[in-house]
């Protein structure tokens, strides 16, 4: 009885230590005020589509060193025939917008990073020109020099997107907006503008979510924990016989 009683503890405890490990970080910061995890933890993050001119690049910046990390770029600044009528529509696929809409990247812990989009102008040949704005999730980034204006409140219209965040207010430094967890997956409204531009927060629209980690069946937990639990009962018996 002993015996079997053991060997369920081990194996429950097995269990326990093994779905512990692979559980996401229970404390950690992902919004305006910036990103920072207590361990390691990877997002996986989805291009959804784009209403804009311009050509986006859309990526991680670690706030420590200034690096920054591409993950989704357009690769035209709107789908062919888009125009006025769908607001420069970009989506995923070949020979759209985006042709590559999936990226990962794992944020080291105690590491404050900010999601980060350049925004680029179209040549008159529909290429990639020069820089034209930059736009951080993390509120401040986009305020360095403490401007008053950028404390208001703007109103966001026409989001092609979803209309019902039509007339929402938001602050004006905060360029993203975070609609949803990361559990269950959100998504990332970009305005690629500054104060003067049309707060339509349409711009670049990508998915977030934290990333599937396998975890082992529980049988096979239950078979590693029968092994351990063997294991000790076994030394168990060895340490008994020798005194």
């Amino acid at each position: 009885m002993n015996f079997q009683r053991n060997i369920l503890s081990v194996a429950a405890a097995t269990t326990f230590f093994s779905l512990a490990s692979v559980a996401p970080a229970d404390a950690f910061t992902f919004g305006n005020s910036g990103i920072l995890f207590d361990t390691d933890t990877t997002i996986d993050f989805n291009f959804v589509q784009s209403h804009g001119w311009w050509f986006g690049d859309f990526g991680v910046k670690d706030l420590s060193t200034g690096l920054e990390t591409l993950l989704i770029s357009e690769t035209l600044n709107a789908n062919f025939g888009s125009g006025l009528e769908n607001d420069s529509k970009g989506t995923a696929g070949t020979g759209l917008a985006v042709e590559n809409a999936f990226s990962s990247f794992t944020f080291k812990a105690d590491t404050e990073y900010s999601l980060v989009l350049n925004s680029y102008h179209v040549t008159q040949s529909r290429t990639r020109g020069d820089l034209a704005n930059t736009v951080y999730s993390t509120s401040a980034l986009n305020n360095p020099f403490n401007d008053p204006r950028w404390n208001k409140q703007v109103t966001i219209g026409d989001n092609n997107y979803d209309p019902l965040f039509n007339d929402r207010t938001v602050k004006a430094s905060d360029r993203v907006l975070f609609e949803g967890d990361l559990f269950s997956g959100l998504k990332l409204f970009f305005e690629d503008n500054g104060l003067f531009g049309d707060h339509d927060y349409d711009d670049f629209i990508v998915s977030a979510k934290l990333a599937q980690v396998s975890v082992p069946e529980p049988a096979s937990l239950l078979g590693l924990g029968l092994v351990a639990g063997a294991m000790a009962f076994s030394r168990r018996r060895k340490e008994g016989q020798a005194s």
